[in-house]
């Protein structure tokens, strides 16, 4: 059964809201489809302001905002700063959120059971 508030469901329901808020915006998810398409492995602000066609400190704030949900990951080039995904955070993201949508579901499922009487044949 799952403890509501339990020290360690708190600290991963605090993280699995920070990452929540993170994807909450249409130019953050455009990102992540971007880098997940294949195209391209890393991206630095300048290249997300062009492709996006929005301001770089737009651009620099979006990619703040996902680094510090632990969505990506940045690591200097010369000049320059590319992001790439996280792969052990995303990895621990998912698993959160797989486990509360299979709770989820899980209620679902019991609350349609509940509401379904079971077929069975009656005598007339």
């Amino acid at each position: 059964m799952l403890r509501i508030n339990s020290k360690s469901t708190l600290e991963s329901t605090e993280e699995l809201e920070e990452v929540l808020k993170a994807l909450a915006n249409v130019n953050r998810l455009l990102l992540i489809y971007y880098l997940a398409s294949g195209e391209v492995d890393k991206i630095s602000v300048t290249e997300m302001s062009q492709n996006m066609g929005i301001t770089q400190p737009a651009a620099s704030q979006h990619l703040k905002i996902l680094k510090n949900a632990n969505i990506l990951v940045a690591h200097k080039e010369g000049n320059y700063i590319y992001y790439r995904f996280n792969r052990p955070s995303m990895e621990k993201h998912q698993k959160r959120i797989d486990f509360l949508f299979t709770c989820a579901f899980a209620k679902c499922s019991q609350q349609e059971k509940s509401r379904c009487p079971h077929s069975k044949k009656r005598e007339e």
